[in-house]
């Protein structure tokens, strides 16, 4: 059951982009190093945003003197500002077969979604790599900056195909193994794994990065409109399993699925990452200018 009708470009409608262009992504932390960019950094330097103070040197800049310690102290400080600096923002795009499913389609929802976070990330002048990942790491997207590389990242996400079972620890290993350590990973799974997906996200949390997992779902998983004798199909193992849905077992199902969502925010809490569960047809303007907002992952 697939609808992957539109393209990734599809999201980024002239109205939208006004509105990602007011937003910026945030991180735990003060970023190391890094272009000038959007967000604050441990190094100090010339801006307008204060930071702290420090003695004066021979040599400093006398125009950074605090007159008013002066006066109060009767000794020279500096007023030392917040540098800003860029940071890389990792789209990180499960492709695996359960993914292709679900009207609207939960790939086609997840394209749309990684590519809305990286014209968010490039118009703010971070850097911006991709890489989609199942039973093991696939292409990558090279780290790109600029608001001219958002067609060649569009294109990257419109040429992924759905294949394979999910495997995060190792998928997350190889990708932590050929990148630079740092910035934010954006994990976009409907988090089905055939391995503790923890463990994944455990590899990019001790890479230094900042993690916010988005939980995609179908409708269809979350409030099943079936009824009556049934054969489910796993579509990544192939294995068959015949029930007999009625209202009880509906019931049963639903509550299996928000205690499972419910640990996996509880998870997250505990970790200090950012999680959203989002089901493929809620629009992207509720996800940013909302959900987005109230969970601290853009201002």
């Amino acid at each position: 059951m697939t609808d992957d009708s539109g393209t990734a470009a599809d999201v980024l409608g002239e109205s939208f982009i006004r509105r990602l262009e007011r937003l910026n992504l945030m991180t735990r932390g003060l970023v190391l190093q890094g272009l000038a960019g959007e967000h604050r950094s441990r190094r100090h330097a010339s801006s307008t945003e204060f930071a702290d103070f420090r003695k004066y040197v021979p040599g400093d800049d006398f125009r950074r003197i605090d007159w008013n310690a002066l006066a109060r102290l009767d000794a020279l400080f500096l007023k030392q500002t917040e540098a800003k600096e860029d940071v890389t923002v990792h789209l990180l795009l499960d492709c695996s077969q359960s993914m292709d499913w679900g009207k609207p389609s939960k790939l086609a929802f997840a394209r749309r979604l990684a590519a809305a976070l990286g014209f968010l990330a490039l118009a703010r002048f971070d850097a911006v790599t991709a890489a989609c990942f199942s039973d093991t790491l696939h292409d990558r997207f090279p780290v790109a900056r600029g608001r001219g590389q958002i067609f060649r990242l569009l294109s990257y996400l419109d040429q992924t195909r759905a294949g394979g079972m999910t495997r995060f620890r190792e998928a997350m290993e190889r990708y932590c193994t050929g990148t630079m350590g740092g910035g934010i990973a954006f994990v976009i799974s409907d988090l089905f794994s055939e391995d503790d997906w923890q463990d994944g996200i455990a590899r990019l949390l001790r890479e230094g990065m900042d993690v916010v997992v988005m939980q995609i779902l179908a409708p269809q998983e979350v409030h099943p409109e079936v009824d009556g004798e049934l054969e489910l199909l796993d579509s990544e193992t192939g294995d068959v399993v015949e029930i007999i849905v009625g209202n009880e077992a509906r019931r049963a199902y639903e509550q299996r699925v928000q205690d499972w969502c419910a640990s996996v925010a509880e998870f997250c809490q505990r970790s200090e990452i950012g999680y959203l569960c989002l089901e493929s047809d809620v629009p992207l303007e509720e996800v940013f200018l909302n959900r987005m907002r109230l969970r601290r992952i853009v201002r």
